[in-house]
């Protein structure tokens, strides 16, 4: 049986475990990350049905929508009302509904529609450039940011931070994908230009990953771990900056490696 007892309220409980290792076998209490289920209505219509970390559940609502393309400014959002598992979110705007059943049904938060409307791919704007020691400095800032992780390890984090090197907000959640969506959702809220910001994350960049950061303005996107076939293609097409595996003094640049500038 689970208990509250030591763990984070609402976001970890304690479990009885058999720890086995090597030899030795004992008998003890561990972390866990709970889940909760979120079904995201906009305008009434169902656009998700997922599992996420039960935290920044309003930065997540705004988040999502921008990153999936149903808003495009957070000022087109009038109300947000949570009821776990309901969360209501109201636009001023038409919004283009996608088909019934045909919205994200899963636990990582990625995209089950079209990646993007029909037609070509605007290219984002180039002009910010990042000295590739405040690429390493800003992976390095992960592991502060990664408090539920270290006691459980079973999160992911995501980070949005200005190409002057402030931390806008640092984010945990048990879907990579989910992490975009809610530190997107915060930076926003906090009136962020987040078209001047670069985004760090701690898993892989499949071509939904890369396309949240797209839909949300951003050309700059960091992990250290590796980026998919999909992804690069996507980011080229895109004219993002798309880097891997960066664990310094080591990094990948998959795309448009004009923005990171070197030491002579």
């Amino acid at each position: 049986m689970s208990s509250q007892e030591g763990g984070i309220p609402g976001v970890t409980v304690m479990y009885p475990v058999t720890r086995v290792t090597g030899d030795v076998v004992q008998e003890k209490s561990v972390e866990v990350c709970t889940e909760s289920r979120v079904i995201l209505y906009l305008n009434d219509v169902v656009i998700g049905d997922l599992s996420i970390t039960p935290v920044d559940i309003e930065a997540f609502a705004t988040g999502h929508l921008i990153c999936e393309g149903y808003l495009t400014s957070i000022k087109d959002i009038t109300a947000i009302h949570i009821d776990l598992p309901h969360v209501r979110v109201t636009a001023s705007c038409p919004v283009e509904h996608s088909s019934s059943g045909k919205f994200s049904k899963n636990s990582s938060g990625g995209s089950c529609r079209n990646l993007l409307p029909d037609g070509p791919t605007p290219p984002l704007a180039d002009g910010m450039i990042l000295d590739v020691e405040t690429v390493f400095r800003s992976m390095k800032r992960v592991n502060d940011y990664s408090v539920i992780w270290k006691r459980t390890g079973g999160m992911h984090c995501s980070l949005i931070i200005t190409e002057e090197g402030e931390i806008v907000c640092g984010v945990e959640d048990m879907g990579r994908h989910t992490t975009v969506d809610k530190a997107v959702g915060v930076a926003l809220h906090k009136g962020v230009d987040i078209t001047r910001c670069y985004l760090i994350c701690s898993g892989r960049l499949p071509v939904d990953m890369v396309a949240k950061a797209y839909r949300a303005g951003i050309p700059i996107v960091v992990s250290n771990n590796a980026a998919f076939a999909g992804g690069i293609e996507f980011a080229k097409k895109a004219n993002m900056t798309l880097a891997g595996f960066v664990r310094p003094p080591s990094m990948t640049i998959y795309t448009c490696s004009h923005r990171i500038r070197f030491p002579s």
